[in-house]
């Protein structure tokens, strides 16, 4: 995308790279087993890598935004995976809320610094990751039910916006001021608040996904810790 600065690559060429991240972290092993059928399970594969990469890429609209909600997801994940004994995927958690809030601190209103494309790319591919190897307490379903309740905001963001614009008859890859960050500004919030609120979203959607890890054990089962 940065060798062709003037008009970047085209949303198709984007999506095909990450369908095909998706495949290729498919074949080593990360994959979501909801349903324990891989012709079920490799498809909702490819549609959370790809959905979860571009949710934090179109919710990066607002200076600061994406960034700073990728680290309370971030954080949300590290303690879920703290809690269920997971060293490896709850470092990687910790790693990636560190890597945004220094960056943050340039990103934040007003910003000096910006993700751009490769950045929030990223950023949503490893929480896909990190989400796909998530275990809470229970069934891998619930494990799942969990990392989207994490993933709340972005993942509202994005069906909200995706929504609208097929609704408006509007190409849903075409930027536009439809956000919920933009929703907040036109009620009359300045934007630095409207993007404090989104966090605070955020950081609600963490806590309500720790209650639903540490709750009940839906089904009976323990897949254990990795």
């Amino acid at each position: 995308d940065d060798k062709y600065k003037t008009q970047g690559l085209p949303p198709r060429a984007k999506l095909a790279a990450q369908f095909l991240s998706a495949g290729i972290a498919s074949a080593a092993g990360l994959e979501l087993r909801v349903f324990d059928t891989l012709w079920l399970d490799l498809p909702l594969t490819c549609l959370w890598v790809v959905g979860i990469t571009n949710a934090i890429n179109l919710l990066d609209n607002m200076d600061g935004l994406s960034a700073g909600a990728t680290a309370i997801a971030a954080v949300s994940f590290f303690t879920i995976a703290a809690m269920n004994g997971q060293i490896l995927v709850g470092s990687l958690a910790i790693a990636l809320a560190g890597a945004c809030l220094g960056f943050l601190r340039y990103n934040f209103n007003p910003a000096t610094v910006f993700m751009g494309d490769t950045g929030t790319l990223f950023m949503g591919f490893l929480l896909a990751v990190i989400g796909m190897k998530l275990k809470a307490t229970g069934p891998a379903w619930w494990s799942f039910i969990v990392a989207i309740a994490v993933l709340a905001l972005p993942i509202f963001d994005t069906s909200l916006v995706t929504a609208y614009r097929i609704w408006k008859r509007q190409a849903v890859s075409q930027g536009g001021k439809d956000h919920t960050s933009h929703r907040l500004v036109k009620l009359g919030l300045p934007k630095s608040q409207a993007v404090l609120v989104l966090y605070g979203a955020s950081a609600v959607a963490g806590a309500v996904a720790l209650a639903m890890a540490r709750g009940a054990n839906p089904g009976g089962v323990d897949d254990g810790a990795e």
